[in-house]
């Protein structure tokens, strides 16, 4: 742990001896359908707004003109809440941990809607990186965790930086079974040793 930066948090709770290594969220890549849904929904409501209100328009719609405002409003402003500030809230609102002890994925407000992979149960991190998320050094760990034969794949979709942060998992997932493996041996008893023998 000598040498890296430590991201720490009061909303994550940690278990004694357990340190977050990593706090982040999705890349911001994630918030372009977002930005997208923004720009057309302006433009739409721009367009159709300029179009009722010209002064060449028949007489039926001149008369409704306010009810064709309101309707074009309305239809806009529930676009954009559901189509660009509910995504984006979403995306600040989540946040990926990655701890000495596990990969926890959890909301910062409301709901915490966890995801959990422990350490001890992780056997494989797997980078996908489509050419968009290429060239932003962005991708999707795919873990594959599970015991006793059962394995469930989870998938930490839009990772910023995602190969340094694959490293950093390949890198605590050592530590840790090191961990483990020294805390084995401290209790283990010797090779062939019952305790103490009396004879008589």
């Amino acid at each position: 742990m000598t040498g890296r930066r430590l991201w720490l948090t009061m909303k994550l709770k940690l278990v004694e001896g357990e340190q977050v290594v990593i706090r982040t969220r999705a890349h911001h890549r994630a918030l372009l359908p977002a930005l997208i849904n923004f720009l057309i929904t302006v433009a739409v409501m721009s367009f159709l707004l300029g179009y009722i209100s010209r002064a060449d328009q028949p007489e039926f719609i001149g008369h409704y003109h306010h009810i064709g405002v309101f309707i074009i409003w309305a239809a806009g402003l529930l676009a954009l809440a559901f189509g660009s500030i509910k995504p984006a809230l979403s995306w600040a609102n989540r946040l990926t941990y990655l701890t000495s002890h596990r990969l926890v994925q959890k909301n910062l407000l409301g709901a915490a809607q966890p995801t959990v992979v422990p350490l001890g149960l992780l056997s494989e991190v797997q980078l996908k990186a489509s050419r968009l998320q290429s060239m932003s050094a962005a991708g999707d760990l795919m873990l594959l965790h599970g015991a006793y034969g059962q394995h469930q794949r989870t998938r930490l979709n839009n990772m910023p930086d995602a190969a340094h942060f694959q490293t950093v998992i390949a890198e605590e997932l050592s530590e840790y079974r090191r961990n483990v493996a020294a805390q084995y041996a401290q209790q283990a008893p010797a090779p062939g040793g019952y305790g103490e023998a009396h004879y008589a």
